[in-house]
């Protein structure tokens, strides 16, 4: 399985927080600049025009009377001075009430927007965090004071200290896998010699007796000398094989073409094997891998396959399922089967081969080449009988 990668965030909480300041700051301020629009405009309704009637009629009795009429012309003029700014401010009231609400709504959009900054740049860090521990890398590592000060940075402390935590673990899990798989080759290598060993003693058990009242037994000599020679023959076959399994080549990636490949590894066995090998039609697909360390997986499942099948039993089966950014192939048979599903350790833990001159690494081999695809080899015991062998590949090339 491709390792998990994490998108970059939405920004909808800076989108959520301008909006709430907005509405906070803006939904009072308007109510009371249209309370105090409405109040003015009251208070600015007032008309001079019962002023000036009572204007006229008072400058007609001082023009009765004969007396002057500059203080009352002046007071005219300041009237109609007085008149023009309310007419004035009538009109700018609305215009100063819609500057200020302006005004207002910039520096709050603005403030909203250093805010949400300034509150999710500590949560951006967190995800880019996030992302890089998905990715494989727990040695990131980030800024955090050795006290901190707010909520944030006791936050990236604790990822720290959880980052050093996780990196511990994968050592300590590392070191008890490698124990873990010296002791399953010990156990296997234990396993494997065991047999001829015992074979090798008893044959020199025979050569070393001695009947003095008999002549030595030519053919009991060449009997234990012939046993002798086949045990060493297995032995040599096993140590080739461990070897050439330490020595597997680097994986080369490059596009293949899975059908035709699939193809190839049938063509192989046509002719050769106790039952046919049959590749199901289909789309061909691509995908970034290695094509030799392709065909000796498959070649080493279809191989389990037919030496499992009896002569004259039902096809090999190979099929290719397409998925999102993905495939799986199934290989069937109906052979003798097996008991239990094998993944993982599993796959290793009967390292023996139970076949004559097999050295019991086919399925480890497949195994190592599906995981450097970042795929998983799988094995279950077929409904019907037999054995259905799932390989799981990714198309693209597994990221670290």
């Amino acid at each position: 399985m491709a390792p998990l990668t994490l998108a970059a965030p939405p920004h909808r909480f800076r989108r959520r927080l301008l909006a709430v300041m907005m509405a906070a700051g803006l939904v009072p301020l308007v109510l009371m600049g249209l309370l105090a629009q409405r109040a003015l405009e009251r208070l600015l309704s007032v008309s001079v025009a019962p002023v000036e009637h009572v204007l006229d009629d008072v400058s007609s009795e001082l023009e009765r009377r004969g007396i002057s009429q500059a203080p009352l012309d002046e007071a005219r003029l300041n009237l109609a001075q007085a008149e023009l700014a309310r007419g004035a401010l009538v009109l700018r009231v609305p215009l100063f009430i819609t500057a200020l609400v302006l005004i207002s709504a910039a520096v709050l959009a603005l403030a909203a927007v250093l805010l949400g900054r300034a509150l999710s740049r500590p949560v951006t860090t967190l995800t880019q965090g996030m992302a890089t521990y998905a990715r494989g890398d727990l040695s990131v590592r980030l800024p955090a004071p050795e006290a901190p000060r707010d909520e944030f940075e006791f936050l990236f402390t604790g990822f720290n200290r959880m980052g050093e935590e996780l990196l511990a673990q994968r050592e300590r899990l590392k070191a008890a896998e490698q124990i873990a798989a010296w002791q399953e080759i010990a156990r296997a290598l234990a396993h494997e010699l065991k047999n001829p060993l015992t074979a090798m003693k008893l044959s020199l058990a025979r050569l070393s007796r001695t009947d003095t009242a008999s002549p030595p037994d030519p053919a009991r000599i060449s009997e234990a000398v012939a046993l002798l020679q086949e045990e060493v023959e297995l032995l040599m076959r096993m140590t080739q094989s461990f070897s050439a399994f330490a020595r597997l080549p680097a994986p080369r990636f490059q596009p293949v073409t899975l059908r035709a490949l699939l193809a190839e590894v049938c063509s192989l066995y046509q002719g050769t094997s106790p039952v046919p090998v049959e590749l199901t039609s289909g789309e061909e697909i691509t995908l970034q891998a290695d094509p030799d360390g392709l065909r000796r997986m498959f070649g080493n499942l279809v191989k389990n396959a037919t030496e499992a099948s009896a002569p004259g039993a039902a096809p090999v089966r190979i099929a290719v399922e397409p998925r999102p950014s993905a495939l799986r192939v199934i290989i069937r048979d109906e052979g003798t089967g097996i008991s239990t599903v094998l993944e993982g350790a599993a796959l290793t833990r009967g390292l023996f081969s139970t076949k004559p001159g097999g050295s019991g690494l086919g399925l480890p081999i497949a195994q190592k080449i599906a995981h450097e695809h970042g795929g998983t080899l799988r094995l279950e015991p077929a409904p019907g009988g037999g054995t259905l062998a799932f390989v799981d590949l990714p198309l693209e090339l597994p990221t670290s």
